[in-house]
């Protein structure tokens, strides 16, 4: 088996990997109270590990190169989307209280990557659909909300805690392959990184981000909820009708 962790590296475990440092400076960044440079590393890191997966497609064809692609990139995602966040949050209060859903997003965050794994062993092919909602959604709606100046630390709790209890739930969230929203939402990430562009713009960049973070969480929770109801009702549709032909049944005896 090879050892020799160069010849083992990829230029998607590069991106990988720039996705980790971007994890870590983020939290440098807040520390040093800087929550747009840290919101902004957060973006750059969500930008790395969605480019990774194609890098690996196109460039990863030895077993051995995969298979350490994929444990490099979900190491990087639990700094970056894990550990980042529950950071980030635990310095937006000096309440005791902080600590829960800091608990929380770094468990649930454990918790799916490691779900994610383990179902890669049998996976054959792409699929068009994440089990729970992606990692990387809590960093791109935290990163969104400090842009916007949305530093109430409730409010984030809120929808942080709402995020990870998706991550680790079975609803299918899409995965965005569709250009003109891959391209919209690459140009609102563009004019927040570049500095001082969203603040000369009224963050209306960053509050479109946190628009379009909120519904793909709320609008494909809503569209599944919608979609159990309705099979919900036709199974009570069926019972009813099998319940009524019972009864025509005994009456035609």
């Amino acid at each position: 088996m090879e050892s020799n962790i160069l010849k083992m590296i990829t230029i998607a475990d590069v991106a990988s990997m720039a996705n980790a440092v971007c994890g870590l400076l983020a939290i440098f960044a807040i520390f040093m109270g800087n929550s747009i440079l840290c919101a902004q590393l957060l973006i750059l890191a969500v930008i790395f590990d969605s480019i990774d997966g194609t890098l690996a497609r196109k460039f990863n064809h030895n077993p051995i190169n995969t298979i350490f692609g994929e444990n490099i990139d979900s190491l990087a995602d639990v700094i970056s989307f894990g550990v980042a966040p529950a950071v980030i949050l635990y310095t937006l209060s000096s309440s005791y209280w902080i600590v829960v859903p800091c608990i929380i997003v770094l468990l649930c965050g454990v918790l799916r990557l490691t779900r994610y794994n383990t179902m890669l062993v049998e996976q054959v092919g792409p699929t068009k659909t994440f089990v729970g909602i992606p990692i990387p959604v809590t960093s791109f709606l935290l990163s969104g909300l400090l842009l916007s100046s949305v530093m109430n630390s409730l409010i984030i709790s809120v929808l942080i805690i709402i995020v990870s209890i998706l991550m680790i739930s079975e609803i299918p969230y899409p995965k965005i392959k569709d250009m003109k929203l891959i391209i919209i939402c690459g140009l609102l990430c563009i004019l927040c990184l570049i500095p001082g562009v969203n603040e000369v713009l009224y963050l209306i960049p960053s509050y479109l981000l946190v628009v379009l973070t909120i519904i793909y969480i709320f609008g494909t929770l809503l569209y599944e909820l919608t979609g159990l109801t309705n099979i919900l009702d036709l199974t009570r549709i069926r019972n009813k009708s099998n319940d009524t032909s019972k009864l025509q049944s005994l009456f035609k005896r």
